[in-house]
């Protein structure tokens, strides 16, 4: 929905830690709590304790009991200091022995029957004096003056005394109907003794919200969809190959692990152990997979949740590095990042760690390194009329019917889809920084001031959110104005990476296809053979075209060098020494030449401007397009937090303004009065 403010109201200022709650009033908060009056009327007929008189009200039978038999049940609930529970076994006592008022002048309140389960079944059937809170428990002893039937207090007194403490009485019948509620399914549950259809409210169950997400990566499709992403695999593959410095005889982990991939990376690199962690029914097959690529005495499985290991196997005290896929839409839909921050925390080695190198000299080691070591959430403005034509016109006219109203939710949900760069109203902001080597969970949730400029004219009808991801080789947070690597290209869903592999089709192919042998099978090269040649951001050796944000042209090339005078033809005989060609990793550290070995750090973008990867981009729908000149500028606010219903969903509100300057120039100019604030709500699920 969404929701207009006046000019008026709107504060220049927003907390940054104050997470904006619009949203539709609740049934439950707009429901006035039960009045004294209502507690009255609610008063039934109540049998004495001591003989057969039926009192019109449990006021009444316990005034009767006082005067009549010398027990006031109040007092002596609270002269033993009874809990609700120990006062309801007193009652039943009472009424299934019926042993005589003097006789209970002795009791200490160590009785065994005041701890006897099978005297919370009632004697009397809906006994009214089992459901009345009677001021006086235990915790209630500066209440002398609220017991009800007290001797301290007539009637007319007490009455008048508990209607001016009537607020205080509505929590205490709240509370005690809780009681009664409770005791009830204590009843069911200890002893049996209420029937299935009896209408006992079980309890609740208490919220799984991580179920279904973890049973999602169960299945092979959506790990083929990831790995065959381009940028994001070859992104992972280059950044720890490229960087031995940093792997090389490290310690691992890899939080969500799903096939094993990154694991296997990290195990091809050098690192001297890996440990993979998934919740999901795949780390049987990432096991398999570890196993089949010889890699089982590097790589530790383990299944379970993070925030559930207590300590490291094989007794080591901490991991040099933690890898990561942990993003999802929006970047922080589906708060992996909360468990990869648990881990850290918990596992990643601390700054100032002394150990003892293999020489046995000690060394005093940085801080471990997180990878991706950043994320920037950015947005921008968008027309996005083929989104707008796919999910909101579609409906207009369906086989000759009108249908509008299955688009309402349209508007409601921000969804996921490739945009055009074309699409992009003007330059994208950052709206969240996210340094995952020292944020915090609580931060996670957030309020980010904006201020978006239109570079041409058009209609906007959304914004648009994606994410760029680093991978540095220090950890340290980057400049502001740090660019990301721009991948160019197109990507094809059905494209598979072959690990280590040519590219069949040659350095200008597009497509990577597998090896094939002489018998129409697909080849596999050993794990064993060492790292592939990684050249610009790719695994399989071939260039993936990528350039930065902001690239200066070409220098001219240079004329061909003349060539060579042919070399002699060497005589080969028997007594000559075998010709060997120069192996492929030695041609390949010919052509890195000097930088071989060096810190590499890698970065990716999934906006517009860069090659799609199946995150796509995350596309927030405005009810109330809005046509903008160029120069007009949106600002506001943009509020994330995880949803109240799912922790792994987000609650997303953007407020904005637009105001276009060519307006706002002439103050007679009707449309250039001050505007209203639009506040539009969404979830991302």
């Amino acid at each position: 929905m969404s929701v207009h403010i006046a000019a008026s109201a709107i504060s220049a200022n927003y907390e940054q830690d104050d997470i904006s709650r619009s949203s539709d009033a609740s049934e439950e908060d707009n429901k006035e709590l039960e009045t004294f009056d209502d507690w009255i009327e609610e008063e039934r007929p109540c049998k004495s304790l001591f003989d057969d008189n039926v009192l019109d009200s449990v006021t009444l039978a316990i005034e009767y009991d006082s005067k009549t038999h010398g027990f006031d049940i109040g007092a002596v609930s609270k002269r033993l200091g009874l809990d609700f529970l120990q006062r309801a076994r007193l009652i039943n006592h009472i009424r299934k022995e019926k042993p005589l008022a003097p006789e209970l002048a002795s009791l200490t309140g160590k009785e065994p029957f005041l701890s006897d389960d099978a005297l919370l079944k009632p004697t009397l059937e809906d006994d009214p004096l089992l459901e009345l809170d009677i001021p006086g428990d235990s915790d209630d002893d500066d209440d002398d003056d609220e017991i009800p039937g007290a001797a301290t207090s007539t009637g007319p007194a007490k009455e008048k005394n508990l209607v001016k403490k009537v607020k205080k009485l509505e929590a205490q019948l709240k509370e005690a109907r809780e009681a009664v509620q409770q005791m009830r399914q204590l009843v069911q549950g200890r002893l049996n003794l209420l029937e299935p259809d009896s209408g006992a409210v079980a309890p609740q169950a208490p919220r799984d919200d991580d179920s279904h997400y973890f049973n999602s990566y169960a299945y092979n499709e959506i790990h083929a969809t990831m790995i065959q992403d381009t940028v994001r695999t070859s992104s992972y593959s280059k950044f720890i190959l490229s960087n031995p410095l940093i792997f090389r005889g490290a310690v691992v982990m890899d939080v969500g692990c799903g096939t094993g991939i990154l694991s296997m990376f990290a195990a091809r690199a050098g690192a001297r152990k890996v440990i993979a962690i998934d919740a999901s029914d795949v780390v049987t097959k990432a096991k398999q997979n570890i196993k089949d690529n010889g890699f089982e005495d590097v790589i530790t499985v383990i299944r379970g949740k993070v925030e559930n290991l207590e300590s490291l196997p094989d007794d080591l005290p901490y991991v040099d590095v933690i890898v990561s896929e942990w993003m999802g839409y929006c970047c922080i839909y589906e708060s992996m990042l909360d468990s990869v921050i648990v881990a850290r925390d918990k596992f990643l080695r601390k700054g100032g760690a002394v150990v003892t190198g293999p020489d046995g000299e000690e060394e005093t080691k940085e801080e471990g390194l997180m990878a991706p070591s950043q994320c920037r959430m950015m947005m921008s403005l968008g027309e996005t009329f083929d989104i707008i034509r796919e999910r909101v016109k579609f409906w207009d006219d369906v086989c000759g019917f009108k249908m509008t109203s299955m688009a309402e939710e349209v508007y409601d949900e921000a969804v996921s889809e490739v945009v055009k760069e074309e699409c992009m109203l003007g330059e994208a902001i950052m709206v969240k920084d996210i340094p995952v080597q020292h944020i915090t969970i609580r931060q996670l949730d957030f309020v980010s001031p904006f201020t978006l400029t239109t570079t041409r004219s058009g209609e906007l009808n959304s914004f648009i959110v994606y994410f760029d991801t680093f991978f540095t080789t220090d950890g340290k947070d980057l400049a502001p104005d740090a660019k990301v690597e721009l991948h160019k290209g197109d990507w094809a869903p059905g494209e598979v990476i072959q690990i280590g592999r040519r590219n069949s089709e040659g350095a200008d192919g597009h497509r990577r296809q597998r090896s094939v042998d002489s018998a129409g099978g697909h080849s596999r090269k050993s794990s064993r053979d060492g790292p592939p040649p990684v050249e610009h951001g790719t695994i399989t050796g071939e260039p993936l075209s990528s350039v930065p944000e902001s690239v200066s042209p070409p220098p001219p090339p240079a004329p061909p060098a003349p060539p060579a005078p042919p070399a002699p033809t060497p005589i080969v005989g028997i007594l000559s020494p075998p010709v060997r060609r120069p192996s492929l990793r030695a041609r390949s550290a010919s052509r890195r030449g000097s930088t071989a070995g060096l810190p590499k750090s890698v970065s990716f973008s999934t906006g517009p401007r860069s090659m799609p990867t199946h995150w796509k981009q995350t596309v927030f729908l405005l009810r109330e397009p809005v046509r903008v000149r160029k120069g007009t500028t949106v600002s506001g606010t943009f509020h994330c937090k995880k949803s109240k219903d799912n922790s792994r969903e987000l609650d997303v509100e953007i407020h904005y303004i637009v105001n276009d300057p060519s307006l706002t120039e002439d103050p007679a100019d009707e449309e250039g009065s001050p505007k209203e604030m639009i506040v539009q709500m969404f979830k991302v699920r």
